[in-house]
This record gives C-alpha cells, sequence and structure tokens, in this order.
C-alpha cells in the first residue's frame, strides 16, 4: 500500500505546483517591476518633424506635455487626444528630444468594451514616471475601417520607442476580435 500512496502524493504534490504556478503567471504584471530612473533635466520642446501626427496634434500635445511633464517610463509623457466617440489617438514624447512616438497599438483605441464595470479611481490608461508599464483597457484599433480586437484590459511595455504586450486579461461584452472581412 505504501508503494501506491507515495506516487499518488508525488502526483498530487506536482499538480498543486503546476496550479500554484500557472495562477502566478497569469496575474497581472506590477509597475515595480518595469521600474525605470526618472530624468531630472528640462524637457526638450515637441518636436513637430518627429511624427506626421505631431504637426496635426501639436496644440493639445503641447499642452499636456506642460500640464503633466514627465509621466512615463522615466523620460517620456503620455498624451492623449479624441478621435471620436469612445476614441482616442495616444501619443508617447521624449523629454529629452522632444520626439513623438504614436503606437500603433494607440491609434484609434476605443474604450468601448460593453458590460466592464470600472473600479473606483481606475482610469482607461494607467501609467507611472517611474515605470515602463502601461495598463490600457478597451481595444486595440485592428484597420483603418472599424475593425477592433478583443476587449479587456491590456499591460503594455515600453521598449526601444515600442509597446510591447506583456498580459492580457478578456473583459467586457465583447471578447473576440471583429472580423477582417
Amino acid at each position: 500500500m505504501r508503494a501506491v500512496v507515495k506516487p499518488v502524493a508525488s502526483f498530487t504534490l506536482l499538480l498543486s505546483w503546476q496550479a500554484v504556478f500557472f495562477a502566478q503567471k497569469s496575474d497581472p504584471p506590477r509597475f515595480e517591476k518595469y521600474s525605470a530612473a526618472v530624468y531630472a533635466g528640462k524637457p526638450a520642446p515637441l518636436n513637430l518633424r518627429s511624427h506626421r501626427l505631431a504637426r496635426l496634434y501639436r496644440t493639445s500635445i503641447r499642452e499636456q506635455l506642460q500640464e503633466e511633464g514627465i509621466n512615463f517610463a522615466g523620460h517620456y509623457t503620455i498624451a492623449a487626444m479624441g478621435c471620436g466617440t469612445g476614441c482616442s489617438i495616444t501619443t508617447i514624447v521624449d523629454a529629452r528630444n522632444g520626439n513623438a512616438f504614436f503606437p500603433q497599438v494607440f491609434e484609434g483605441w476605443t474604450s468601448i468594451i460593453g458590460d466592464y464595470e470600472f473600479k473606483e479611481g481606475e482610469d482607461i490608461r494607467t501609467f507611472k514616471a517611474n515605470s515602463r508599464l502601461i495598463k490600457a483597457i478597451g481595444r486595440p484599433r485592428l484597420s483603418a475601417d472599424e475593425k477592433w480586437g478583443p476587449s479587456g484590459v491590456y499591460y503594455y511595455e515600453w521598449v526601444n520607442h515600442q509597446l510591447r504586450q506583456v498580459h492580457f486579461t478578456p473583459a467586457g461584452s465583447y471578447p473576440k476580435s471583429d472580423r477582417r472581412d
């Protein structure tokens, strides 16, 4: 009987360990894990030649640069502009040289995701001056013809002037991507 109990106990322990391991993997990332040193120098003015949309949205971007200061990834400012009902375009401006980056995933981001209940104080985008992580609630735009990805809570890391998705939790009542016909 002892010979049977030992393998069963080992197998049960292994399953328990795997459940804990995979549960930890599915937890949302923490801002502290993506730390960034905050720039203390004087911010450069917006470089209008850095991106075609920088010139188009220059007034709104400049206002947000002034009001917000460095608010993301150590030396960047995130500025968001509306592009319709529930739609936004987001730029990330480097304080060291004024270059504006418009990540494709945030060109036409929609916060209309259905029955998602925002927690008190929760915003569509959450980010910190001392972290390279951004949390975004909604749906990324897939194409110019009004097609969006699945609704949920997305986590992106800012790496080499690009956003890299590191985590996704489905949420809201639009769990699938719109069809690309």
